[in-house]
């Protein structure tokens, strides 16, 4: 009976030991799905930082263009100003043909002449007009063709009544 005691006793140790084991266990367990979960959202917030950082480098290069733009447009501001304000002055009493060979050939050649800086091929509706305001235009009804698009310009940059001609 002493010897069976002893063995039970080595047992019942043996099994606290295991328990403590498995306990111990359980316990690293938890801290490593802990840690991996911890992993995994600092993995998410740096895949965001990647994706914001990468967009961000997107927009230096979009603001970097922009900048070159914006130089180019400061010196041909001008001669695109003053095309544009002699196409609202005085095209309207006139058909497309006339209008085109009038900035095209007339005003364009003598700004250039006159070294005005002027942007190559200027065509004063997409300086009078945007493509938004030129659907807004269609959507209330204004026929698509270019002369009343380039009325409709006209119209929206006079202070008064301008002189137009209208198919």
């Amino acid at each position: 009976m002493a010897e069976l005691q002893v063995v039970k006793d080595k047992v019942a140790e043996i099994n606290a030991k295991v328990q403590q084991l498995k306990d111990q266990l359980f316990e690293a367990e938890a801290k490593k799905r802990q840690v991996e979960e911890e992993a995994q959202e600092l993995m998410d917030q740096l895949d965001l930082a990647n994706r914001l950082v990468n967009g961000l480098a997107d927009e230096n290069v979009r603001w970097t263009n922009n900048v070159v733009s914006f130089k180019e447009e400061v010196i041909t501001m001008i001669g695109d100003a003053l095309i544009a304000s002699a196409f609202v002055s005085y095209i309207g009493p006139f058909s497309f043909r006339f209008r085109k060979n009038l900035w095209d050939e007339v005003w364009s050649k003598d700004i250039i002449e006159k070294k005005i800086p002027i942007t190559p091929g200027i065509d004063p509706l997409d300086v009078l007009a945007t493509p938004s305001d030129i659907a807004v235009w269609n959507g209330e009804g204004l026929p698509a063709d270019r002369v009343s698009l380039e009325n409709a310009a006209i119209v929206v940059s006079c202070t008064r009544y301008p002189l137009l001609i209208d198919p």
